[in-house]
Parts: C-alpha cells; sequence; structure tokens
C-alpha cells in the first residue's frame, strides 16, 4: 500500500476512534507509484518498543492507593489523536511544541525548523546568529505550504519522528536529519507554496515534478510534486500548480552548487522516511529507519554520529547543511548503528584511596555525618533540593564506609533512611503522586502549580530530581540491602521508571521520559512552550540521572535494565562532551565570537546555545552547574586533556572571581584530573560547600579522581 493511501487509512481509523466521521480514502493514480515500504509499520511504533526488560509492570495506583490524581494541565486532545492520548505521552520530546499551548511553536527536526499550523505547514532552514554569548538560529519562512484543512493533530511517535495529520486530507511525517521536509496531501489540492524571499529562479530539474528554486537570500530549494505536477510563479514570492496535485510534496535545501548534490537529491526524492526502529544491545545502539517509496533514504547525522557510526554510507556530494551542533553531513541507508565505549564504572572513584587519604577521610565523615540534621523538618521540602540533601548524606555513608569509618558510615546511613521514608509513605509536606493525564510521578503541589517545585508538575527536570533518589537508593541498598522491602523497592522502582522506563510492556510511564535517542542526549523542560524547542542546562546532573539508575538496577539484580542505563549513561556523558564542552571531543562546533569567548554551554536548546543559566548569569554558575554532583561519574566528562586545555584561559579565573566558596569549590575541583596537590590545597580554603556536596566528598573526588 503506497504511502499516501496507508496515511489516509490510519487517519481514518484514529477518527473512528474519537467518534469523528472519516469517509473510506482512495488510492489515486500518482499514490499507486510509490513502492512498497521497507518495514511492515508506516508510522508511530504500532510495535512495542523494549529496550531492556521493564523496571516492573505494577499498577502505580495499586502502590500509591489514594496519591493518585489528574494534573490539572490536560493533554490538548484537539492537537493529540484519542488513541494516542489514551497511552503515556512523552512530556519532554524534541517534537513536544506539537502539542502544548496551542502547538504553534517549531519543532527541529535537524536540519530544519518546522511549524505546523492551522491550515498550513512552514519551514526553514536556518541561518546562524553569533554573538560572544549566544548563538542562534535565525528563523525565517522559507516554505510556507497550505493545506486544504486547518484542523491538525498528532496521530503517531516513535524515538525519532513524528506525524501530523491534517483531517485526513494531509499529513506530515517529521523525521529526525530527513534531508526532505514532506507533505503528503492524501486529496487532489491546489498546491500553493510561499516564501518570504524573493523568487529569483525557477528551472525544471532532471525528472517529471522536479524544480529547483532560486531564492534572494542565495538559498536553492528542490521542490518534488509526486505524479509530475507543473510549478510555476506567481509574483515574487509564490508558486502554484496548474493542476491539482496529490501524494507527496517534497522540500529540501540544496547546500552545494555542485550539479552532482542536485541529482543525489533527486534520485532520493521517492524514498520518505516515515519513522524509526531503535533498540540498543549492550552498548551498540541502533536506529532501522522505517522508509516508505522507492531508493534509500538520505539522513543527516550529527557530529557525534560522524565520529561513531559503524560502516557508514556518505553522501558527501550532497553537501552539508549547518545545524546549531555543527555542519550536519548526509548519510545514505535505511540503518545506523554505532557503539559506546564504556569507561570502567561503579560506587567507587577512580584511583584507589591510600592510607593517607583513608585517615583523613575517617576525620572528615565524622564530622560531615554528625551535621546530618536528625530533625525532618529542617530538611528541604521540594523533591530537587531534598534529593540533592538526600544524595549527599548517602554519599557520606559510602565514602564512609570505603575509608573504614564505621560509625560514621551507620550514622549517614540511618539519618538517609530516616530522611526518605516520609517521601516513600507520602506523608512529607507535598506527597509525591501519580498523575492520570500524563503518566508520571509529580509532587502534589506541582499538579496545580506550573511553577512550583521548579515546574515538576509540568515534567521540567524530571531526571535531575529523581536521579538524586536513584542515587540515594542505590547506595542506601548496596550498604543495607535488608532495608528493601518489596513494598520501598516499589516505591523506589516508581521514581525510576518515571525517567528510565526502558520497556513498552510498562504502561504507566512513557519509554525514557527525557532521553533523545537522535541527539544523544536528555531534554529537561518538559510541558513549557518555547521558540527555541526544548532546552537542557545541567549535563552533569542528567549524568547523575542515569548513572543512580544504573547503580540501582545493578544494586537489585536488574543486569539487563543495567546494562541498557550505562549505554545511555556513556552517550549521554560523550554528547555533553561533544555540544556542551567546547575544545574537548570537537572543536568546531560553534562559530567565532562564541567560540574562544568561552569553554561551555550553559544552557543548550534545541535550535540556540546560551551563554547563562535559567538561576543567574554569573560565569561560575554556568561552568558549575555542568559540574554537579561529584560522584566517580563525572570522571566520564571531566577529562585532563580537556581541563588542561581551558585551565589558564578560562576556568582559575571563573574560579577565583567566585562571589562564593561553595561555587568556588565546583570549579577548583575539576582541576583534580590535572593536579591533585594543587587542588587540595586550593579547596583547604572553603568552609562553606554546596547542598550537594561535603567536605569529605571534595576531599574524596581529589583523591580518586583519574589522572589520565
Amino acid at each position: 500500500m503506497p504511502l499516501s493511501d496507508r496515511v489516509r487509512r490510519l487517519a481514518a481509523r484514529f477518527a473512528a476512534a474519537s467518534g469523528e466521521p472519516a469517509a473510506e480514502p482512495q488510492s489515486t493514480p500518482q499514490e499507486q507509484r510509490l513502492a512498497e515500504p521497507q518495514s511492515t509499520e508506516l508510522l508511530g511504533q504500532e510495535a512495542p518498543v523494549s529496550l531492556a526488560a521493564p523496571w516492573s509492570t505494577a499498577d502505580p495506583r495499586e502502590i500509591l492507593g489514594s496519591r493518585v490524581a489528574p494534573n490539572s494541565y490536560k493533554i490538548d486532545r484537539s492537537l493529540v489523536s484519542a488513541p494516542l492520548a489514551a497511552q503515556p505521552m512523552p512530556t519532554n520530546a524534541w517534537w513536544q511544541n506539537l502539542v502544548i499551548e496551542g502547538g504553534d511553536q517549531p519543532v527541529v527536526t535537524a536540519p530544519y525548523m518546522v511549524k505546523c499550523l492551522s491550515g498550513a505547514v512552514v519551514v526553514c532552514a536556518p541561518t546562524a546568529l553569533a554573538e560572544p554569548k549566544f548563538v542562534a538560529s535565525v528563523w525565517h519562512d522559507d516554505w510556507r505550504v497550505e493545506l486544504p484543512s486547518s484542523q491538525r493533530s498528532l496521530v503517531a511517535f516513535d524515538a525519532v519522528s513524528a506525524t501530523v495529520d491534517y483531517s485526513g486530507a494531509a499529513s506530515v511525517p517529521l523525521a529526525r536529519g530527513a534531508v526532505f521536509t514532506t507533505v503528503v496531501l492524501h486529496t487532489p489540492t491546489a498546491l500553493r507554496l510561499s516564501t518570504i524571499h524573493a523568487i529569483i529562479g525557477v528551472r525544471p530539474g532532471s525528472a517529471p515534478g522536479v524544480w529547483l528554486v532560486q531564492l534572494n537570500n542565495g538559498a536553492t530549494w528542490l521542490v518534488c510534486c509526486e505524479g509530475g505536477a507543473a510549478l510555476q510563479q506567481c509574483g515574487m514570492s509564490e508558486l502554484y500548480s496548474d493542476t491539482c496535485v496529490s501524494g507527496a510534496v517534497r522540500l529540501a535545501l540544496v547546500p552545494s552548487n555542485d550539479d552532482s548534490a542536485v541529482e543525489s537529491l533527486v534520485a532520493a526524492r521517492h524514498a520518505i522516511v516515515v519513522g524509526g526502529d531503535v533498540a540498543i544491545h549492550n552498548s551498540t545502539f541502533t536506529i532501522d529507519w522505517r522508509v516508505q517509496g522507492a531508493g534509500e533514504p538520505l539522513v543527516c547525522a550529527l557530529p557525534h554520529h560522524q565520529s561513531a557510526l559503524l560502516e557508514p554510507q556518505w553522501a558527501d556530494d550532497v553537501g552539508t547543511y549547518w545545524f546549531i551542533k555543527g555542519q550536519m553531513r548526509v548519510a545514505r541507508g535505511c540503518q545506523w548503528r554505532w557503539r559506546e565505549d564504556l569507561e570502567p564504572l561503579g560506587f567507587a572513584g577512580s584511583t584507589p584511596l591510600t592510607d593517607v587519604h583513608r585517615a583523613r577521610l575517617c576525620e572528615l565523615v565524622a564530622a560531615d555525618a554528625r551535621e546530618l540534621p536528625e530533625d525532618l523538618a529542617v530538611l528541604p521540602q521540594d523533591p530537587y533540593f531534598f534529593g540533592k540533601a538526600l544524595a549527599r548524606a548517602a554519599r557520606i555513608a559510602l565514602i564512609a564506609d570505603e575509608a573504614g569509618a564505621h560509625e560514621s558510615r551507620d550514622l549517614a546511613l540511618q539519618r538517609a533512611c530516616a530522611w526518605l521514608e516520609p517521601w516513600l509513605a507520602g506523608t512529607n509536606c507535598s506527597p509525591l503522586v501519580y498523575d492520570s493525564e500524563w503518566h508520571g510521578i509529580v509532587s502534589r503541589a506541582g499538579l496545580h502549580d506550573p511553577h512550583v517545585d521548579f515546574g515538576q508538575g509540568r515534567y521540567n527536570d524530571h531526571h535531575f530530581h529523581y536521579g538524586y533518589f536513584a542515587y540515594a537508593a542505590a547506595a542506601i541498598l548496596k550498604l543495607a540491602p535488608h532495608w528493601g522491602t518489596r513494598a520501598r523497592l516499589d516505591q523506589l522502582d516508581l521514581l525510576v521508571r518515571d525517567f528510565g522506563n526502558c520497556s513498552a510492556h510498562d504502561t504507566a510511564f512513557p519509554l525514557l521520559r527525557c532521553f533523545d535517542f537522535f541527539d544523544g542526549h536528555s531534554w529537561a523542560a518538559g510541558l513549557f512552550p518555547f521558540a527555541d524547542s526544548r532546552n537542557q542546562e545541567s549535563t552533569s546532573e542528567a549524568i547523575n540521572a542515569y548513572y543512580g539508575a544504573f547503580l540501582y538496577a545493578s544494586v537489585t539484580d536488574r543486569h539487563e535494565i543495567a546494562t541498557c542505563m550505562r549505554a545511555v549513561l556513556q552517550l549521554e556523558a560523550r554528547t555533553a562532551r561533544m555540544y556542551w564542552h567546547l575544545d574537548d571531543l570537537a572543536a568546531d562546533i560553534y562559530p567565532a565570537p562564541y567560540a574562544g569567548s568561552h569553554a561551555v554551554v550553559g544552557i543548550l536548546w534545541s535550535s540556540k546555545v546560551d551563554y547563562t543559566t535559567f538561576f543567574g548569569s554569573n560565569p561560575e554558575y554556568i561552568y558549575g552547574i555542568q559540574l554537579i554532583p561529584y560522584t566517580p561519574a563525572l570522571a566520564l566528562v571531566v577529562k585532563r586533556q580537556w581541563i588542561e586545555r581551558i585551565w589558564d584561559k578560562h576556568l582559575r579565573a571563573v574560579a577565583d572571581g567566585s562571589e562564593t566558596e561553595s561555587w568556588r569549590e565546583m570549579i577548583d575541583l575539576a582541576y583534580a584530573v590535572v593536579d591533585k596537590p594543587a587542588t587540595f590545597e586550593r579547596i583547604s580554603r572553603v568552609s562553606t560547600h554546596d547542598d550537594g556536596n561535603s567536605a569529605s566528598n571534595a576531599y574524596y573526588w581529589v583523591a580518586t579522581a583519574p589522572l589520565n
């Protein structure tokens, strides 16, 4: 069955499920010319996707009892098909802008940005605006495709694609990295395209329905109309077809003036990427692109793909596409595979403790453990800062255990267990509840207030928050396995399942809520729309989340999940080094003057980088937020060659200029991978630590940090 017909039938099925009338779709002659797909499914993940075994399939309602409530922020069912709205909906996906607050903000497919509006789809090949403190993707309406229907809804998605349907009259399969942006017209339509630029040339290509359009901004676009429709220019900025068009209309920027680039694009015009199946086996990642139509697809690879893909077929004659994360290189073919090189990682640091270190740590953990409050009322009441405090206590217990300070270990462990108990029982100030609307664990206060608890109720930063809980739970269970009763493990599982669900067999939560398989890292923004689309600030806290999940899976003997989490963790770390660290794994990701002025990105958006944080623009905040918390997992991203390269140029001045000694310590500790004695001397001046750090943890990091 051809693409256009199958999409119409899928849309008709969704319309029937929602009670709306839908005409039985009929194939047109043009549609019949499309080849059969290379996979049996067209759109979305209709077959269950499991990266590993589920943590659990226990119903959160049975575990939590009365702690179940719907979110006051509802799924917009005018923008989401009924079948999708009935299942766990992603809350941090790259396409999230399609379904929140009217759905009119852009989504970033890379290299394009796309708006799905009422009655139109707008496509942009962004251009760079580089300033000392940001690099932005400049939006311009390169092409606006008028559609025969104004009502739109998300009808399918998977890990690397999303499909928007326009009342069965048209559909838009959005696939990450696709060289073509595609609009499929299911009913004969008078095609009209307009651009904000002036059209200075339109000429036919080498096949029927293929047109090369030159714009006055210097760009050349390939426009391909299924069925061989002819295009004519109208005025300065419009194109129209002299006959009605059915089937696929495809738009691609031609990045090179070479004729071979055009011919390669023309040859690939029938291969439409409509989705992708993802898998993780040990440390190997696979994306099988689902393709409708004849030929092999062209898909743009990001820099972290380019350095890792196994046996890629590069289509370098096409040229490269600019994107916020660097030049995208075009690959030909239906499968991507790459392997992450796993570094040794566990509870302990990279370098064994010496007797001198143990003796000093025994002194430090004794003082740190005594300072842990017994009074629960003085503890933070929100999930983020409580999670940091809890993980800090658990970390003190682990360090004490390794140093042989058993009394301090037992005291810190006792405090951590006592602190955690009310959060598991739901007797804390703002209990954690299961959100039956969006299928996740949120604070009760967050159900009704989008700003409380750092946007917790709108799924902002969930992996940051619950990552601290996961790490603390793993530490507690390592030191006191008997504490892990079935009831406690069920409660803890819910927190890890919220952000780390690996299996579609767990129908209570979406798959890996925050992690993006194409970008290779997580998004934190939740259900908040932004013109720059998704964002993530603290890569180190994302790393901590998957580190915590990896350790928790390990101590609870869920080795398949642990393997999956370890692979995700390694990829998150590698992309942090590539896209948040300047001059680490790559030196040419961002243009000057941003490059050369800074050594980190504060906030990475889907289409922008910012040298700032959400809580302030002090340099120590911008660098420090990429360095918390200090655990053995931070060694995955704090590498000697990088710190050596940026210490004298950036980091030393940032540390010395810090307004607070706790943030200064965060910067100073990074220098341990270069010079341990100098770092011990620098942190000896510190008397106040970050609320997730301690004197013993700072000392432990320096003592055990890797030097290579």
